[in-house]
């Protein structure tokens, strides 16, 4: 019987989309390989029986939902020791996907705001405790308790602040104003007092991301890749989708009606409003070097402040950390068990029967603590 891994509510870490509020429990159940005709790529130094045990999970997953492509990375001890691909970039292709496809990433993108927000705090350019309104009098504030929402609560999702209902990914916004036009339009009204629980909200990492323009004077894409991305050797990965080269992305997918059919979504989810909660664009190699590089450089200078941006989670008595992700066509989930020092990151461009994810990076991590 497989362990079970405890997602916990607290007032640092955000829930994705979609993920219910309070505790979550999977009970997980290794099962007998199933073998079948599901082409996989891309693979790194690793041990055949580290190999073998990974697939088989893969493969018995795969079986069960029909995914349509999978980009899985695992880090330890400062070395990437596993990356493959599984599948197809997209079905009318029937492109293999690596472990440098590029996939979007969704709410993991939050990390890396949030990581870029410290820099400024770091830099005592903002702090943790300044208010919203202080730093930005030019948005609307439409009760009382939003005039009491300080940084600190934006990146923790209890600013009282709602999620957004409608993302528009259709319009593939490239304005350079999209994001500054679309939070000083918002009227802000909190939903209680800041700091008193939680609410997810990507309203709030947009705002982040506003904040983080005007205290840089510099477009949020291109603070993030300097400071964020470049620093942990991200040279593809970035939150433009369209700066990713055609040769390395991979397409949205889902399941029509009632035939379960599986197509490819007619669009791309990108819209530049939603850059700073949604957008990044990466793959798992490329994510396991920020592994590496967070849990090395960063997470170290983290532990006598609040780790923001992170949902965390009870594993195997262990703290991890991490983020699930999940856009129109693609889901993903980041993990780190910072005291083991090991990573997990699973990239998949489907929408489909979205607990893959967890199914297949939960029994994974089990053999990296068992080794």
């Amino acid at each position: 019987m497989y362990s079970n891994l405890s997602l916990v509510m607290c007032l640092n870490p955000g829930f994705n989309k979609g993920i219910t509020n309070g505790i979550l429990k999977w009970i997980f159940v290794f099962l007998f390989p199933l073998f079948f005709s599901f082409p996989v790529f891309g693979q790194y130094h690793i041990t055949e029986t580290l190999q073998g045990k990974i697939d088989s999970i893969v493969y018995q997953i795969n079986d069960q939902y029909d995914l349509t492509g999978l980009s899985i990375g695992l880090v330890s001890d400062d070395t990437i020791v596993y990356q493959k691909g599984y599948g197809v970039v997209k079905i009318e292709l029937n492109n293999d996907v690596t472990a440098n496809s590029v996939f979007h990433t969704a709410s993991i993108s939050k990390l890396f705001t949030a990581q870029a927000v410290v820099q400024l705090v770091n830099s005592n350019l903002i702090s943790f405790d300044d208010l919203l309104i202080e730093l930005a009098p030019e948005l609307q504030f439409r009760n009382a308790w939003a005039k009491e929402i300080k940084i600190r609560h934006l990146l923790s999702h209890t600013s009282g602040l709602p999620d957004v209902k409608k993302y528009k990914w259709h319009q593939h916004n490239q304005s350079e104003s999209a994001l500054k036009e679309y939070i000083q339009k918002q009227k802000l009204k909190s939903s209680y007092q800041p700091g008193l629980k939680y609410q997810y909200s990507n309203l709030g990492y947009e705002i982040l991301g506003y904040l983080i323009e005007k205290t840089t004077d510099q477009s949020f894409e291109d603070f993030a890749k300097e400071n964020v991305l470049l620093p942990a050797n991200m040279l593809i990965s970035d939150f433009r989708y369209y700066k990713i080269p055609d040769s390395l992305r991979t397409w949205p997918h889902t399941k029509k009606g009632s035939s379960g059919r599986i197509i490819t979504r007619e669009h791309y989810p990108y819209n530049r409003m939603h850059v700073p909660s949604s957008t990044l664009n990466s793959s798992a190699h490329e994510l396991c070097l920020w592994m590496i590089h967070f849990l090395k450089d960063v997470y170290p200078e983290l532990e006598k402040q609040p780790l923001y941006g992170f949902q965390q989670y009870d594993f195997k008595s262990f703290e991890a950390v991490g983020h699930f992700g999940g856009d129109k066509g693609f889901r993903s989930f980041l993990m780190m068990v910072p005291d083991k020092e090991i990573g997990l990151i699973l990239l998949g461009n489907c929408d489909y029967n979205e607990d893959y994810r967890q199914e297949i990076v939960l029994p994974i991590a089990q053999i990296l603590l068992d080794q």
